[in-house]
């Protein structure tokens, strides 16, 4: 017979795997008033970025939840974003992520930049906000679905 404390040794082990085997993947969401292009693993907090807007508002506000561990709360910072061959800069603003012990960061940038053509057409999206660099796959991102749901009529 096998000793109580190895069965639930056994048990939290296997249960450990299939939660690391969880991968960050897209989802667009859109309710009454806003949408949003989530990276991150389904019904958790384990989210790279977001990307959303209100709907027909014209504007899509992008969110690094852990973008850097060395900028200070209530910041404004350039946010650079290149997908392709296509470089913008935006401005954000810092807010501490408790959660993480790092600085989140927020920006807005016109729903109908060219920037977005860039992302339409690329296999993944860099963020640089200071020194620290975020490089997010763009393969199965609805960014044409999110775009149709911000932009002004």
């Amino acid at each position: 017979m096998t000793p109580r404390p190895l069965l639930v040794l056994i048990a939290l082990s296997a249960l450990t795997g299939a939660v690391a085997a969880q991968e960050r993947q897209w989802t667009l969401d859109a309710g009454d008033q806003d949408a949003y292009l989530i990276f991150g693993v389904a019904d958790s907090d384990d989210i790279g970025i977001s990307l959303w807007c209100p709907i027909r508002q014209g504007t899509v506000n992008i969110f690094v939840p852990e973008a850097s561990g060395s900028l200070p709360a209530d910041r404004e910072v350039t946010v650079t974003l290149t997908a392709g061959d296509k470089t913008t800069g935006i401005r954000g603003k810092t807010e501490v992520n408790e959660d993480a012990g790092l600085s989140s960061v927020e920006a807005q940038i016109d729903a109908g930049n060219p920037f977005f053509d860039a992302m339409l057409k690329a296999d993944r999206l860099r963020v640089t906000v200071g020194t620290e660099e975020s490089i997010f796959p763009l393969a199965d991102a609805d960014v044409a679905g999110l775009l149709a749901l911000c932009r002004k009529s």
